[in-house]
């Protein structure tokens, strides 16, 4: 079990270094930031049945509409950790699930 899965870490840290260069140095370092900063290293977290997935406080109505819009980050006041709608969440772990499968 330890070899797989120091092999899939292996592939995440070289697919997060080829994704880190498109990407916006200022929303990298808020995100390495953030990373640092929460006990589990989780950055960004789903919204399950209307709380934040990293400190299940409950998201409002009207944030969790914007969010699903998915036109802008936004932040857990409470946690610091970014929020995304579970449907993104899922997409994105169907993406890591076929990385491996292949």
């Amino acid at each position: 079990i330890l070899k797989e899965t120091e092999k899939e870490e292996e592939l995440l840290n070289q697919k997060s270094e080829e994704f880190s260069e498109s990407i916006d140095d200022h929303l990298l370092k808020a995100y390495s930031r953030i990373r640092k900063k929460v006990k589990n290293g989780l950055a960004v977290v789903s919204i399950e049945r209307g709380a934040a997935g990293g400190s299940f406080f409950t998201i409002p109505p009207q944030v969790q509409l914007e969010i699903a819009n998915r036109k802008k980050i936004t932040i857990d006041e409470h946690s610091g950790r970014i929020l995304v709608d579970a449907a993104l969440a899922a997409e994105e772990r169907e993406k890591i699930d076929n990385i491996f499968t292949t």
